[in-house]
């Protein structure tokens, strides 16, 4: 939402915010008078002369950009964030002195901390080839601990908690002072209990921490407590550790995959450099499950207290030491800012540039089909147009087979590179073959994931044709050869991106290797974080709609791997499945079993489905079989499953049609 401070070397200069050459307020305590003395984007630091015979001080003005100076919500939040750093008392954390506005633009009135950011330091360090020793490490990991600690433990003047959340615990806001203080800053995309109103919502939407430092709860769109700033301080205090970051990847997406999945190997192959309890007390820290999690940043503080140096204020002035070598040499009190100046974005004109017009040609059994775009040529290859044992021209060159254009033949869905199903005819080859018209879907999932099946199910319904590949029995990733069900078209249609946005994406995307999601993040057309979850219910949507079909036929083949461009889903399989039964209630593909028949008799199935007994069926699923055990008629069944919240009314008719339909439960007349 604002700018950061960077250094500057242009003269001192007054404020002109009201009357002329001061800024004079009387929201901003005792500071009457400030004079500016560096500036750097919008925030600025200042002699604030003290009327009350006190020493002048160095601040910080943060100020909003005037973008977002108009928009009442944002300056409803400003002030927020000036309101709640004011009640955070801690010498770790850096405190908000005041706020005002001048010329129409609010400002906020900040401690100023002279050195500079732990990003800025590990770049250093990085760039020299040097690294911090572990009592380095330790001592700034616990004052960063204690600071968030103060932050969430917080209360408003009256005593009740605040509630707050940092939300963005990341190098660049953990300052280092030239005296080796460590302090924890902005409080820009903070968020406590009282500010959760629908008001806000949007705003808070769009507020993100840096990438490499959310939350796997973050980036999966859950709700997002302390716990989550633990993870990012524990992903922080790793990178202290490793000399680089945690999660990497070839791109945004692939660093959100591996944070939602808490892929923390590179620390997790430290282990033999580290003290066993200290490393476990960070991995512990790395959960991806916040219940699983370190409870609280004051708990991750204790457990590496015995590994911090008996004398602190050796380290802390070796760490001193450090900042003012890194800042470099005769530094003023005030003219070390402690911003990284960003590297500039790129534009949606600096990709698109000069892009140009790329045609295809495709040659099948002696025939020349074309010429294609790029887009097309990915679309007929995404929906099974065009072939693996196809050849490819380029601009009018020679022909040759599609499996060397590799921005090409990511797309060509894998059932067609398998042994196993590319040459199948009839049956063969199937290792489990329905007609759904015969068995639900529901059956045919349920029974793979209780055996833990791995492999593809590949199912077909006149030209439509769906790819579920199973882990375990868990769907890991789905395709489909529907030109509706591709990324662009689920986007344009959730009105994420425009036609126009979306046919400018796919014309540059061979410049992204024909990665569509990369494309739209460079040009800046959806946010990554944004684009991840929509990715996540694209791919699951084209899943649950299989539930809806009431005929076509499944293939099971075991052993066939997902394709390399897959985007694993991370599901609850289970309820994937519940939500699959809902979606077959809603279409009334339910009703020979749940209307007009509540005075039949259910009873678990015996012999159980095998694998029921070690699988994770929840609570309610379990409560529900042994229900039936002593309420054997239907209608007393459903009755005693339903919600007395009113809020699920779908709870027992789906809980009873899913036992059912993976064989848990029989019905007889």
């Amino acid at each position: 939402m604002y700018t950061r401070a960077v250094r500057s070397t242009r003269p001192p200069a007054p404020l002109k915010v009201e009357g002329e050459g001061v800024a004079r307020s009387p929201r901003i305590g005792p500071y009457a008078v400030l004079e500016r003395i560096a500036v750097g984007g919008m925030a600025e630091v200042f002699r604030a002369d003290d009327p009350r015979d006190r020493p002048p001080r160095t601040v910080v003005l943060k100020r909003m950009l005037p973008a977002l100076a108009s928009d009442e919500a944002a300056r409803e939040m400003f002030a927020e964030e000036a309101r709640l750093g004011a009640l955070v008392h801690h010498p770790g954390v850096v405190r908000v002195l005041g706020h005002d506005e001048g010329d129409g633009q609010p400002f906020l009135v900040m401690e100023h901390v002279p050195g500079l950011d732990l990003w800025r330091l590990s770049r250093w360090l990085t760039r020299h080839g040097r690294s911090l020793d572990l009592s380095t490490v330790v001592y700034i990991a616990r004052r960063l601990l204690e600071a968030l600690h103060a932050v969430h433990r917080a209360t408003n003047t009256d005593g009740t908690a605040l509630g707050l959340v940092h939300r963005d615990v990341s190098p660049s806001n953990i300052l280092l002072s030239l005296d080796g203080e460590v302090k924890l800053t902005d409080f820009g995309i903070a968020e406590a209990s009282l500010r959760e109103s629908p008001r806000h919502a949007a705003m808070l939407a769009r507020a993100k921490g840096k990438l490499g430092y959310l939350s796997p709860e973050q980036v999966r769109g859950e709700p997002a407590d302390h716990r989550a700033d633990v993870f990012s301080a524990a992903v922080v205090i790793a990178e202290l550790f490793l000399g680089k970051p945690l999660f990497a990847g070839g791109s945004e997406l692939a660093v959100l995959l591996a944070i939602r999945d808490a892929q923390v190997r590179p620390f997790e192959e430290l282990a033999s450099r580290l003290p066993e309890r200290l490393h476990q007390s960070v991995l512990a820290a790395l959960h991806a499950e916040p219940d699983q999690r370190t409870a609280s940043a004051a708990e991750l503080a204790e457990a590496m207290g015995p590994f911090e140096s008996a004398r602190p204020r050796l380290v802390m002035r070796r760490l001193a030491g450090l900042v003012r070598e890194a800042v470099g040499t005769a530094i003023s009190g005030a003219a070390a800012l402690h911003r990284p100046v960003p590297e500039p974005a790129l534009t949606k004109e600096a990709v698109t540039k000069d892009a140009p017009t790329i045609l295809y040609r495709v040659r099948r059994a002696g025939e020349v089909l074309g010429p294609f775009t790029y887009a097309r040529i990915v679309e007929a290859i995404a929906t099974r147009e065009v072939g693996g044992t196809d050849e490819v021209s380029l601009q009018g060159g020679a022909f040759s087979p599609l499996a060397l254009h590799a921005d090409l033949f990511r797309h060509l869905p894998a059932s067609s590179l398998s042994e196993t199903t590319r040459d199948r005819t009839g049956t063969s080859g199937a290792d489990r073959e329905v007609q759904l018209e015969k068995t639900s879907i529901v059956h045919v999932m349920g029974q793979l994931l209780l055996e833990r099946e791995s492999g593809l199910l590949l199912c077909a319904q006149g030209g439509v044709c769906k790819e579920v590949y199973l882990e375990n029995g868990v769907p890991a990733f789905v395709t489909s050869n529907l030109q509706s069900e591709l990324l662009g078209e689920f986007l344009v249609r959730r009105s994420l991106v425009s036609r126009a946005e979306l046919d400018m994406a796919l014309a540059v995307m061979p410049r992204f290797e024909g990665r569509l999601g990369d494309t739209l993040t460079a040009l800046g057309l959806v946010e990554p974080v944004q684009l991840f979850r929509e990715i996540g219910l694209q791919v699951q949507e084209k899943l649950l709609e299989l539930f809806g079909w009431r005929i076509g036929k499944a293939e099971f083949f075991r052993g066939v791997p997902q394709p390399q461009s897959a985007f694993p889903l991370g599901l609850d399989a289970w309820r994937m499945l519940s939500r699959g039964v809902e979606r077959r209630i809603a279409a009334g593909l339910e009703k020979d079993l749940l209307e007009g028949r509540k005075g039949l008799f259910v009873s678990p199935a015996r012999p159980a489905p095998r694998g029921l007994a070690h699988a994770e069926l929840g609570p309610l699923l379990r409560g529900t079989l042994e229900l039936a055990e002593r309420t054997p008629q239907l209608g007393d069944l459903l009755h005693a499953l339903r919600d007395p919240t009113g809020r699920d009314v779908l709870r027992g008719q789906r809980e009873v049609a899913l036992l059912v339909g993976i064989g848990a439960l029989q019905v007889d007349a």
